[in-house]
């Protein structure tokens, strides 16, 4: 299990998590769903350790081994499409780009711009790098904004099938019926529905 354990942080006066405490499944997808400005995005930020709590404690979780995928697509401009992928990869693992260009469903785009593409398939590349980075735990923020639903169920799939923990954030049904647990929250300050 994932434990946060009292964990307060705050933005200037604006508190966001006040002695919020959560356990996550450490297997499987989860989805945790609210509504945008409840502290989803901060919560993930706070278990990749891109951001430190005033106070609580998190176990469970080693943000060195994390990947996290951004509300952003954050795509490098001058990198074509392949290179976006290989740039996360060991010199080992360069062969794997035909895998992960499948995996987003963006096979024959490997040499394409990200202004090229569609905001759909750019935020597919953006999910294709993620998963390429690995670890043992994806944070995955709105990854199927953009996607059209039965191509966002076809890589949710594909997801499951890396065997890692997934923690993702998500309004749309189709993703949340997807995933096997599902953890209502609201705020700020973020507390559980």
């Amino acid at each position: 299990m994932i434990y946060l354990q009292d964990l307060t942080l705050r933005y200037g006066e604006k508190l966001v998590l006040d002695r919020f405490s959560l356990q996550i499944p450490d297997h499987g997808l989860t989805a945790l769903s609210g509504p945008s400005g409840c502290g989803k995005t901060t919560l993930l930020r706070v278990m990749a350790g891109l951001e430190q709590p005033e106070s609580g404690r998190l176990s469970g979780v080693d943000p060195a081994r994390t990947a996290i995928l951004f509300q952003e697509d954050r795509l490098l401009p001058w990198r074509r499409v392949g290179q976006q992928i290989t740039d996360v990869l060991p010199r080992s693992r360069r062969g794997e780009l035909e895998r992960w260009l499948a995996f987003a469903e963006l096979s024959g785009e490997e040499n394409a711009y990200p202004a090229a593409l569609s905001g759909g398939m750019a935020r597919r590349l953006a999910l294709a790098r993620c998963a390429a980075l690995g670890g043992s735990l994806l944070l995955l923020d709105e990854p199927f904004a953009g996607v059209d639903p039965k191509r966002a169920a076809r890589i949710l799939g594909r997801l499951r099938e890396l065997n890692v923990p997934i923690v993702l954030t998500s309004h749309q049904a189709a993703v949340l019926n997807a995933c096997d647990t599902v953890i209502e929250l609201d705020g700020p300050p973020l507390h559980r529905v």
